[in-house]
């Protein structure tokens, strides 16, 4: 179930656009409260804390997801990713231009090699070369400096969603979206930080199908309310199926 907890909680990392005018940001309140994932292993229930249209917190009922978000003003700053007893593992962090776009991310997180705790870092800086596309130049390194050079990667977006991630560092996805209603949408701040970390999971439409490096990954059928919005899905994810359930 780990897996599927991390492909469905990590909100904060991914997710697709910024551009604008074609898609501002939604004033409705049609918030996701709950998912029930349910696989051969049994069933998980994530759960969505708010203030308004801004995302507090996506947690589990196994305490496995644990993820809490920071705003300055209308945008998002900061995710701490938290163990059970609450230690931080990982931190995300967001820095932006005068404009209001993603200028860089920031990822920092701990890991255990041989016995230590290390702190490695990776991070992206964006740049906007217009006709719905953004170049990408990822370093690596520790908590305080990233100056390895990781790679450069190009995203591009179609109708605001993240089509297609193709670089030297990329998995070179593609990517296909239904024309219904994401929730993600109505969470504030969240369209400035889809595309990422090279991976999208939808803002504004729902993933029908993701293919890396010509091998279809995944793929999702939704049923929908009446407003547009998923209430049940049929998932498969590396070859595990399973589905979801969706609350407002």
């Amino acid at each position: 179930m780990k897996k599927i907890l991390y492909l469905f909680g990590i909100l904060a990392l991914l997710t697709s656009c910024s551009n604008e005018e074609s898609y501002p940001n939604s004033t409705e309140q049609i918030l996701l409260k709950k998912q029930v994932i349910t696989n051969s292993e049994g069933k998980v229930t994530i759960s969505y804390q708010y203030e308004a249209n801004k995302i507090v917190s996506v947690t589990d009922d196994s305490g496995e997801l644990n993820l809490f978000y920071t705003y300055t003003g209308d945008q998002i700053t900061q995710i701490d990713f938290k163990t059970q007893n609450g230690i931080v593992q990982q931190v995300n962090t967001f820095a932006y231009n005068a404009d209001g776009k993603l200028e860089s991310f920031l990822k920092v997180q701990s890991e255990n090699v041989d016995g230590s705790i290390l702190k490695t870092g990776y991070k992206e800086i964006y740049t906007y070369t217009g006709n719905d596309e953004i170049s990408v130049q990822s370093f690596r390194g520790d908590a305080i400096s990233q100056g390895l050079d990781a790679g450069t990667f190009v995203i591009k977006f179609t109708n605001g969603n993240v089509s297609e991630i193709v670089g030297v560092n990329a998995s070179n996805h593609k990517y296909v979206f239904d024309n219904k209603s994401n929730f993600s949408k109505n969470i504030l701040g969240m369209d400035k930080i889809a595309f990422v970390g090279g991976e999208s999971i939808g803002v504004y439409n729902n993933i029908i199908s993701n293919t890396i490096a010509g091998e279809a990954v995944s793929s999702h059928s939704y049923t929908y309310n009446s407003g547009g919005y998923p209430i049940r899905s049929t998932d498969k994810e590396n070859g595990e199926s399973y589905s979801s359930e969706y609350f407002y």
